[in-house]
């Protein structure tokens, strides 16, 4: 038996939001000059990875899954999460945690700044 209709709609929402904390992550990290940002990045890639990778081998198959094969039960919740789903979670919370504690101070002549805008009277100019 397949997952649950509302299983399927809780992986498909937590993939995308998933997906949206790691290209944040690595925007930010890049236009911020921050490199912890990279880690938070990285911990949600590998969150996706195990969310879409994720399989049950023993309800697929029924033979008995290895320790690679084996999904862990979230309790309360009707899911099943991949060990590199766990992994990802643990890593983007500890790069979430080293930002926080450890975020670097730019300096205000190395921060981004929006370009000037340009007179109108340039652009009217032929």
């Amino acid at each position: 038996m397949g997952p649950a209709w509302y299983q399927i709609v809780l992986a498909s929402l937590a993939v995308l939001a998933g997906c949206a904390v790691s290209a944040y992550s690595f925007w930010i990290a890049v236009r911020h000059r921050n490199a912890l940002f990279h880690v938070i990045g990285v911990g949600a890639a590998l969150f996706v990875v195990g969310l879409v990778g994720e399989r049950n081998v023993v309800a697929g198959t029924g033979r008995p899954g290895s320790v690679w094969d084996l999904s862990i039960k979230i309790p309360l919740v009707p899911l099943y999460v991949d060990a590199v789903t766990i992994a990802g979670v643990i890593i983007a919370l500890l790069g979430l945690s080293l930002v926080l504690f450890l975020e670097r101070v730019v300096p205000p002549e190395q921060r981004w700044q929006p370009p000037s805008p340009r007179d109108l009277d340039e652009d009217d100019s032929v």
